[in-house]
């Protein structure tokens, strides 16, 4: 870097260190993910405590398990737009205190129907929270430490799914129900508060709006306390590399030997979410039923997503050298794991390492998938390969709701309830042995990162060809 007045800003992001500018934007952002977490998985504690009180059934709640889904769906599209237009920082505002907002009202909801419609607006805000904090994280960590800065705040969305069985278990026997959603409205708004004052913006996104340069130096003095950057210091970004014309079109990720990798990834993604909001959104609704009280539950309830947090963890090291190796083989674990929750007559201690084993394989899978993903995608076509994939996992969870409703309406025996989502994850375990497959052809080896360091000739071949092609048409 030299002293120049013209500061180039990817030198700027890929030549800090982990200081505390870092460390506080990686509290947030991960408290941020841990509120998404929270007020995703809400419903699925408060579901029991309605059958109880307002005398419906299991499949009566359906739609308002689905209003959620569907809110999360349409949501991402829209507070993206924020985020492009108004930068990430304004988007997750918007998000946090959105659904901060609407889960407070849902205190006083006295229908099924009004709850519905206020989880399709608390859905809208949490669907574009977690793809607005990743792409934050990406655009403020160094180059060298982006995947695990991604890491890092991902933790977040488990770790929320593991509080509201606490919440339940502590407050709701004293305050109802509705103190799961007081504690869903608050947290999200208090975080959003911190974020306000804490939360930095990307440099790059104020950099494109042409009109933010005083924020950029300020914001770039925070993040280089050790450069020197003058009070009329102007700021350039890299140029992006050309994209292939088929980046732009969902076409690109059936291309150069994707056609087949793309559908399994798909189909491995929606095994997954479906078993995993299946157990987050019937799990406690099916354990009182068994005979646990709302405490026992809810803590039982919770240990599925804490399993989760340490199977994300022990992921993180070894996908990097195995590839998808790992992911296949936690499906296979995962399967009849999730088939003995619905086992009776265990011990306390049993039913509690299967929950947390099941979690281990199910939620800890999400990190792997989701780094799968990244890995596997070349650089043109990588943000478009992980919103279409996250948008099958949508229709997973999606059907997680329907098909739990659709089974406790035939009044079948717990144990052959867990028979489905367990189903889901063999399916999963097909999709993703294929996938390794296909990948090991792909990349050579079981190592995905491999096309990190190959996309450079990969791209610098496709941009020679295309001249190459054109002179031989004249």
């Amino acid at each position: 870097m030299t002293n120049s007045q013209t500061h180039d800003l990817t030198e700027i992001i890929d030549g800090q260190r982990v200081g505390k500018a870092s460390v506080i934007f990686l509290i947030v952002a991960t408290l941020a993910m841990v509120s998404d977490g929270f007020d995703v998985s809400a419903m699925g504690l408060v579901a029991p405590e309605l059958i109880k009180q307002w005398h419906v059934t299991g499949p009566d709640l359906v739609p308002t398990f689905s209003a959620g889904i569907f809110g999360m769906l349409f949501g991402a599209p829209l507070v993206g737009i924020i985020g492009d237009r108004y930068g990430r920082k304004t988007a997750i505002l918007t998000a946090l205190f959105a659904y901060g907002s609407f889960s407070l009202i849902s205190m006083g909801a006295t229908t099924l129907t009004q709850i519905a419609v206020l989880r399709f607006l608390t859905g809208l805000g949490l669907g574009g929270m977690i793809p607005n904090v990743l792409a934050l994280a990406a655009e403020i960590a160094p180059k060298r430490l982006r995947g695990m800065f991604t890491i890092i705040v991902l933790f977040g969305v488990p770790a929320g799914f593991s509080i509201p069985g606490w919440t339940a278990a502590l407050l709701v026997p004293t305050y109802g129900w509705q103190a799961i959603f007081l504690v869903g409205g608050l947290l999200p708004i208090a975080v959003g508060i911190l974020g306000l004052f804490l939360m930095p913006e990307s440099l790059k996104f104020l950099l494109q709006r042409g009109d933010q340069t005083e924020q950029i130096r300020k914001a770039a003095r925070i993040l280089r306390p050790d450069l020197a950057i003058s009070a009329d210091a102007t700021f350039r970004a890299e140029k992006p590399p050309a994209i292939p014309s088929r980046a732009g079109s969902p076409l690109g990720l059936f291309a150069g030997g994707l056609a087949f990798i793309t559908p399994m990834l798909w189909i491995a993604l929606a095994a997954n979410q479906l078993t995993n909001f299946f157990t987050l959104s019937w799990l406690p609704t099916l354990l009182q039923a068994s005979g646990l009280s709302t405490a026992q539950a809810g803590i039982y309830a919770s240990l599925f997503s804490m399993g989760g947090m340490v199977g994300g963890l022990v992921l993180t090291f070894v996908i990097d050298r195995l590839g998808v190796l790992p992911i296949v083989a936690l499906f296979l674990i995962g399967a009849p794991l999730a088939a003995s929750m619905g086992m009776g007559g265990l011990s306390p201690l049993l039913i509690s390492c299967i929950i947390a084993s099941a979690g281990f394989c199910v939620t800890g899978n999400n990190f792997g998938l989701n780094s799968a993903i990244v890995l596997i995608y070349p650089t043109s076509v990588r943000s478009m390969g992980a919103g279409w994939a996250q948008a099958f996992g949508r229709l997973g969870s999606l059907a997680a709701q329907f098909l739990g409703g659709y089974l406790l309406s035939l009044h079948l025996p717990l144990q052959e309830l867990f028979l489905a989502p367990a189903s889901a994850l063999l399916v999963g375990a097909i999709a993703a042995s294929l996938l390794a497959i296909l990948c090991y052809k792909r990349f050579g080896g079981f190592r995905l990162d491999e096309q990190s360091a190959e996309e450079t000739k990969l791209e610098t071949a496709q941009g020679a060809a295309i001249p190459a092609i054109g002179a031989a048409s004249n």
